[in-house]
C-alpha cells in the first residue's frame, strides 16, 4: 500500500499538486499516475478540521479512482470533524455527525475509514468500513516520560474522560486518580464551576498530575481544572496535560500558563508550528501517529 499524505506534500508517496481558484475552489492533480495503476492500494492520510480538508479528501479520492476506477483507497483521519456534534443539541438543529459528515465520507466509497481515538462511538454507527485506532501508543509514550518511583495521579477532566482514564489507570496499576467536576452555564456555555475528589497521591513527595484526554479545543475546561489542582496539591507537584488531539483555537500559550506540559500527537496540522516556536521547545511533546 502506497501513502498519498494530504498532510505533507514532501512526505506522500503519491505525488500530487494542489491548486486554488480565485473563487476559493480546490484542486488536487496527481502526478505519478503510473504508480497509482502498478500499486492498486492506496491510503489518503489527511487532516481533518474544516470542510477544505473534507473537499481535499474527495478530490484526491475522486482523482485516484479517475486513474484507476477499481483501486482499492483508505483514508485514514486521525482526528475526525464533527465527531462532538454526535446528537441534536437545540431544537431546530441538525446532528452534525449523522446527517451531515458521515454521509458525505460514506459516498467515497472508501475501503476503510480509520480514526485515532475517536470522541465518540456514535462515530462506529453512521461511518461506513470504520476501524478504530487505538491512542495505547500515544498513552504509553505520555507514561513512560512521566513515570518515576509511583508519582503518577491520572486525572479526569470530567465525566465524559472517565470510562477512558479508568481504562488506563487499570492496565498500569496507578493507585491515585482525581476526578474533575464541572457546571456550565446553560445558556452561554461557559464553565461556572470546576470542583476535583479522588486521592491527589502522597502530599510528603513531588507527584505528576496527568490529565488525560482526546481533544483540547480551546482548553477552558483544562485550565480551570490545573487551577484548582494547584490550590489542593502542593506547590511542588507537576501538572501534565495529555491530549489526542491538539486543536489549541485560542493558542498553546494559554494552556501552558497552568500546565507544566502538554503531551499531544500531529493528528491536528497546526499543532507542529506551535511546538516548534522558541518559547513553547521543550514544552509541547509531539508522539507522531502518521
Amino acid at each position: 500500500m502506497i501513502k498519498l499524505n494530504l498532510y505533507d506534500v514532501n512526505d506522500s508517496e503519491v505525488s500530487y499538486k494542489i491548486s486554488k481558484f480565485p473563487d476559493g475552489q480546490q484542486s488536487i492533480e496527481i502526478l505519478n499516475c503510473a504508480q497509482i495503476l502498478i500499486e492498486y492500494n492506496i491510503e489518503i492520510v489527511s487532516p481533518m478540521q474544516s470542510f477544505k480538508d473534507v473537499e481535499l479528501i474527495i478530490l484526491a479520492n475522486q482523482a485516484i479512482r479517475e486513474i484507476d476506477f477499481k483501486a482499492n483507497v483508505e483514508l485514514y483521519v486521525p482526528y475526525f470533524l464533527g465527531a462532538r456534534s454526535d446528537r441534536k443539541f437545540l431544537p431546530g438543529t441538525s446532528n452534525y455527525l449523522k446527517t451531515v459528515i458521515c454521509p458525505i465520507i460514506n459516498s467515497q466509497k472508501f475501503h476503510k475509514v480509520k480514526v485515532l481515538d475517536p470522541h465518540s462511538d456514535v462515530l462506529e454507527a453512521c461511518l461506513d468500513n470504520f476501524v478504530k485506532i487505538s491512542n495505547g501508543r500515544f498513552i504509553n509514550s505520555v507514561y513512560e516520560a512521566e513515570y518515576e518511583d509511583d508519582n503518577v495521579v491520572l486525572v479526569s477532566p470530567d465525566a465524559g474522560a472517565l470510562k477512558k482514564v479508568f481504562k488506563i489507570q487499570k492496565e498500569y496499576g496507578v493507585q491515585h486518580m482525581v476526578i474533575g467536576h464541572k457546571n456550565r452555564d446553560p445558556f452561554t456555555g461557559e464553565i461556572t464551576h470546576t470542583s476535583i475528589s479522588g486521592s491527589t497521591g502522597d502530599e510528603t513527595k513531588p507527584q505528576t498530575h496527568i490529565i488525560f484526554d482526546d481533544i483540547c479545543d480551546g482548553g477552558r475546561t483544562f485550565i480551570e481544572l490545573a487551577k484548582v489542582l494547584r490550590r489542593n496539591t502542593a506547590h511542588h507537584d507537576r501538572i501534565v496535560l495529555a491530549v489526542t488531539h491538539g486543536l489549541f483555537t485560542k493558542g498553546v500559550d494559554v494552556v501552558l500558563e497552568h500546565v507544566d506540559a502538554i503531551y499531544t500527537t500531529n493528528s491536528c496540522a497546526n499543532i507542529l508550528l506551535e511546538a516548534d516556536s522558541e518559547q513553547n521547545h521543550g514544552f509541547i511533546n509531539i508522539i507522531d501517529v502518521l
